[in-house]
């Protein structure tokens, strides 16, 4: 229905979200124009008309005119849950883990959005990773931004649309909206959590489970009462599913409650420090950055499909007492805390120039990091059975932006949490961990 765009807002420079109604040719045939043009301001409207942390803002609407499209701007996130987890548009392929913290984060911070919107009697009906933006402004996963209302329903309107026209994304879309769009609530976008939070745990989509296996089986770290869970939020029927979003975050808090308890009582005195699983004394990550593209990304930096290095680097971690790091094996210090602040590739430099110019923890050779140097700090504890690993660093401050360049306007950055790594525009805002010596 529409293109959106990268912009920088004129005067201040401040980035936005620029959405323009574009559609393409079948769907203005089929819909009509008239009514293409209702359902794209109506999904300003209703994005304006909700002040939520978890729903993202309308800075401005155009009408458009002969020269200029229908558009609005909204803002901007680089992070979104998709990329996160590695989903590509074959949906079925296997995406990363999440770990159960950070999961349950972005499921909790989906629901609150959406009772908010519940409560004002609409219904999103898209609900799916790439329609929740990640706010790269806190640490961890960020906080939980729903976009994209173009497909949703205010209780009790006439839709705009044609009859038989299928509303939602395959995979994440509830039976009864599959069968008949006009006749989702709530419980219908409730069902597309479910399966996001089962793809965010386990790498799979539901209907991969089969039908003996249970999640307890599946997945290490979670017993039974998970799939009373999902068995609940995922169920055909709605009226067998939560009644609210908020029964449902409650429903979730439980799990964490237990999922804590298990925890402490596993890791009681968890080793702080990653032990590496090998110990290569000739070994040493590049230091030395280069430019590369996307193509040959995976390859030259040595990572899976799903961008996870295919062997994790032997970092051996000591906290020096001086604000650094010493890595034992490479023998380079690491800045301990880092940037205070998620920052852009820009200002990150400058972060590391003012380290060296206040001789930081006693060095003058800071520099930013490699993707290789980087994926020393992974510790690969979001897999199933490897949540008592710990890093040395705050794994608050994961995303951290590498020296190594993809384009022009392009560099790559890793998750040192989620043990990825992908690239971003430069006017992103990730964290800064420098590095020094060779």
């Amino acid at each position: 229905m529409g293109a959106v765009y990268k912009a920088a807002m004129p005067v201040t420079g401040r980035i936005v979200a620029l959405k323009v109604l574009r559609p393409a040719e079948i769907l203005e045939d089929i819909v009509g124009e008239g009514a293409l043009r209702e359902m794209f301001f109506k999904e300003a409207a209703t994005m304006a008309s909700i002040s939520h942390g978890n729903v993202a803002s309308i800075l401005d609407v155009g009408t458009g005119d002969s020269v200029t499209p229908p558009h609005f701007t909204m803002e901007y996130f680089c992070g979104n849950l998709g990329v996160l987890m590695g989903e590509t548009y074959e949906v079925e392929l296997e995406s990363r883990r999440l770990g159960i913290e950070a999961s349950l984060h972005i499921a909790r911070g989906m629901l609150h959005g959406l009772d908010r919107l519940h409560f004002e009697g609409i219904v999103h009906r898209d609900v799916k990773p790439f329609n929740v933006m990640l706010a790269e402004d806190q640490g961890g996963p960020g906080q939980v931004k729903l976009i994209d209302f173009g497909l949703s329903k205010l209780r009790g309107e006439k839709p705009a649309g044609h009859k038989g026209m299928v509303v939602g994304s395959p995979y994440y879309t509830a039976p009864e909206q599959e069968a008949d769009p006009e006749s989702a609530d709530a419980r219908s976008d409730i069902y597309s959590v479910g399966v996001s939070l089962y793809r965010m745990l386990t790498g799979s989509l539901p209907e991969e489970r089969g039908s003996t296996k249970r999640l307890c089986d599946i997945h290490a770290d979670l017993d039974c009462a998970w799939d009373d869970f999902f068995d609940q939020a995922l169920a055909s029927e709605p009226d067998k599913r939560f009644k609210d979003a908020m029964t449902m975050i409650d429903a979730l808090n439980n799990l964490e409650v237990a999922w804590q308890s298990q925890k402490d009582a596993t890791c009681v005195a968890p080793d702080l420090l990653f032990e590496p699983e090998r110990h290569d004394p000739e070994w040493l990550p590049r230091h030395e950055s280069v430019k590369v593209g996307v193509k040959g990304a995976r390859a030259f930096f040595d990572l899976d499909v799903l961008w996870r290095p295919n062997e994790y680097g032997p970092g051996e971690f000591k906290d020096s007492g001086d604000g650094k790091v010493l890595d034992r094996v490479s023998g380079r210090g690491w800045e301990k805390v880092g940037s205070r602040y998620p920052l852009t590739w820009e200002h990150a430099h400058a972060h590391v120039a003012r380290l060296n110019r206040h001789g930081f923890a006693g060095r003058t050779d800071w520099r930013l990091p490699t993707v290789d140097e980087l994926t020393t700090l992974f510790t690969g504890r979001t897999e199933p059975g490897e949540f008592c690993l710990e890093s040395v660093f705050d794994p608050r401050k994961a995303r951290l932006w590498s020296s190594d360049t993809k384009a022009f306007t392009a560099a790559w950055y890793a998750d040192a949490e989620m043990g990825f790594v992908w690239w971003q525009d430069r006017t992103c805002r990730f964290f800064v961990r420098a590095v020094c010596g060779r």
